[in-house]
């Protein structure tokens, strides 16, 4: 955990900034633009102001933050329809050093609504402390992709001399930070922002123990981890079934993955499950309730007959424990066991029904 090490930085065709893991083979966001899959795929698809814009209390839980795209789209959202509920995001992911570096990085944000930075660092405070020298050195070493602000004033953050006071120390950072990203503009903002209306809570860690420890229903849950193929661990039935288990009646789960094992998985757990399209009509990810209702483009009967061929088998982890190397493994030899049609077969049978119901 916090090995920043396995990661390049890149800017992605928005100009916000993604990143791919070395160490998995995969990207953290599409070279089409960080920002922008996360409003196509995450947001846009909850239907904020129908389905959840008179809510009291909004629970989130972000899973795979990374360095926290989904859940700064999320709170543009909730800034642009004045959102008068108290907002809880329960953050996970495995790299502390990616989500205390979420705040500074050049993300499309920070000129249009600068006050999500300002959320973030009051929130994550006490870890930037802890971890400031480290993220001074990360900062300054990759500056290109950093705001020119948070540059200089994290540099600053490691060399002040109130290191015999940490409260003061934390409170002068976040002073200059409020000044910066709360203008006179957005006065009707400052006072939910003293009053903690938005909680952001970190959990460094796998987030297969991590859904053990947390004691909280959502009403939504984001799942962005790494491709199932790279990395299995958080696209099992078993880990579907836990997340039905803490997700609310009237709650959503969005992902990206179209994967016709996963909507399998997230059927078997007990989930409602549909498609989700973007703008030039192409699908674009999945989404899961327990409510019907918030199904607005359902699997067709192609879409449930693929999940019948051996594209729709899904990988398992009894115990939430297992490696990906082993849940790969008990993966194949469930596959030849099964000897089902293959997907390409299916596809090839069924290509006019498959241009018919799209």
């Amino acid at each position: 955990m916090g090995n920043i090490n396995t990661f390049n930085f890149l800017f992605t065709d928005d100009r916000s900034v993604g990143l791919y893991d070395v160490s998995v083979g995969d990207i953290y966001h599409s070279k089409f633009g960080a920002l922008t899959e996360a409003w196509e795929k995450f947001i846009l698809p909850i239907n904020f102001e129908k389905n959840f814009i008179n809510k009291k209390e909004l629970k989130v839980l972000d899973i795979c933050y990374g360095i926290g795209y989904n859940t700064k789209a999320l709170l543009k959202k909730l800034f642009q329809t004045d959102f008068n509920g108290q907002v809880k995001i329960d953050a996970i992911e495995y790299n502390n050093n990616l989500v205390l570096l979420s705040p500074f990085i050049i993300d499309g944000f920070q000129n249009s609504i600068p006050e999500i930075s300002y959320v973030l660092c009051k929130n994550l405070i006490n870890n930037i402390y802890q971890n400031k020298d480290t993220l001074t050195n990360l900062i300054l070493n990759n500056y290109k992709f950093f705001a020119p602000f948070y540059k200089s004033l994290i540099k600053k953050y490691k060399y002040w001399g109130y290191s015999y006071n940490i409260e003061k120390q934390n409170n002068l950072f976040l002073h200059n930070i409020y000044y910066h990203c709360i203008s006179k503009r957005f006065k009707s903002y400052q006072n939910a922002f003293k009053n903690k209306k938005y909680v952001l809570n970190p959990y460094f860690m796998d987030a297969r123990k991590a859904i053990k420890l947390i004691d909280s229903c959502y009403d939504l849950i984001f799942l962005d981890a790494f491709t199932p193929t790279k990395l299995p661990t958080l696209w099992t039935l078993d880990f579907f079934k836990e997340l039905y288990l803490i997700s609310k009646d009237d709650s959503i789960l969005v992902t990206y993955s179209n994967s016709a094992a996963v909507r399998h998985a997230m059927i078997d757990a007990g989930y409602y499950v549909g498609k989700i399209f973007d703008k030039m009509n192409r699908p674009s990810g999945t989404i899961a309730s327990k409510n019907i209702k918030f199904i607005k483009n359902q699997l067709n009967d192609f879409d449930l007959g693929l999940i019948e061929t051996n594209a729709g088998i899904y990988f398992r982890d009894i115990n939430l424990c297992s490696t990906p190397e082993e849940i790969f493994y008990e993966y194949n030899l469930r596959k030849k066991s099964l000897n089902l049609e293959s997907s390409s077969h299916y596809i090839k049978s069924n290509k006019n029904k498959r241009e018919t119901v799209q």
